[in-house]
């Protein structure tokens, strides 16, 4: 017999023997394969969670859109079975409530309160450790921590940098999506830590399009106030030009007026308007 060591878990494996004899220099053949799985053990790593928090309704429930990305963990602990989600006011966690999901995004309907959420993938082995995220009650106001942030494009990558007023923050979020995307889970996130500064592929961005970009500071499972901008990777003339208005002229002037050229015409940061006029069959000034 032999034990085989260093396995994977829940991973399968072929195995094939064949055998030499003590007064032969040649190797028999290959036995037929078999096949047979590692035991699966509970995941390890806790998922990335994040949340989207709307406006309150008149009732003065808010819908908070929670979201996370599966484990990525190689080797993989086991197949993932669904996601228990579990939230409680802060000041009582008597009222906790569970929700079993298979899928990677849920909407919770919450009051004014505080509230404590946390997120376990689980197998048939186990959970993993939780991811938990505050959301705070509808009337704090947290303090700003990052100072500024910028973004600039190089040939292959998007890069984001912040400054923070604190350093003893140590984690942050970066959250990015379409100017004109509506759906909460539509938006794209990523954890940052002990660094000041984020890349993505620019393959991942569309040209011409206005992009939001937030960086959320973190102190443990508190998220603290975002400073937002907004990008564009690549620009070009607008689609259409301003329709332009003089409205009633008077004796030596007159009042120009236009609207603002929508925003999915712009292709890029309006930075200033060129105003041509001439006397009628005169030259143009």
């Amino acid at each position: 017999s032999c034990n085989l060591t260093g396995l994977w878990d829940s991973t399968e494996y072929s195995v094939a023997i064949r055998c030499i004899s003590a007064v032969s220099i040649f190797w028999s053949e290959w036995s037929r394969g078999k096949r047979a799985s590692t035991e699966e053990k509970a995941p390890s790593e806790k998922v990335d969670l994040w949340r989207v928090i709307e406006s309150s309704h008149p009732a003065g429930s808010r819908s908070v859109h929670l979201m996370w990305k599966p484990l990525n963990s190689f080797p993989p602990s086991g197949r993932i079975l669904g996601y228990k989600i579990q939230y409680f006011p802060e000041n009582n966690a008597a009222l906790k409530m569970t929700n079993i999901s298979t899928d990677k995004k849920i909407i919770l309907l919450l009051n004014e309160e505080a509230y404590i959420v946390s997120v376990t993938a689980y197998n048939s082995a186990g959970n993993s450790p939780e991811a938990i995220l505050r959301i705070p009650s509808t009337d704090e106001r947290s303090s700003q921590i990052i100072e500024t942030v910028r973004t600039f494009m190089t040939s292959e990558e998007v890069v984001v940098e912040w400054v923070a007023i604190e350093p003893e923050v140590t984690e942050y979020v970066v959250e990015w999506y379409e100017e004109f995307e509506t759906d909460p889970f539509g938006r794209s996130w990523q954890y940052v830590s002990n660094s000041t500064n984020w890349k993505a592929n620019r393959k991942n961005f569309k040209p011409f399009v206005c992009y939001n970009i937030s960086v959320y500071p973190l102190y443990g499972n508190k998220v603290a106030a975002p400073y937002s901008i907004q990008t564009y990777i690549q620009q070009k003339k607008p689609s259409e030009g301003p329709v332009a208005d003089t409205g009633i002229p008077g004796k030596n002037e007159v009042t120009i007026k236009w609207k603002e050229i929508s925003k999915d015409k712009r292709n890029g940061f309006i930075s200033n308007y060129t105003i041509f006029y001439k006397p009628e069959d005169g030259k143009e000034l």
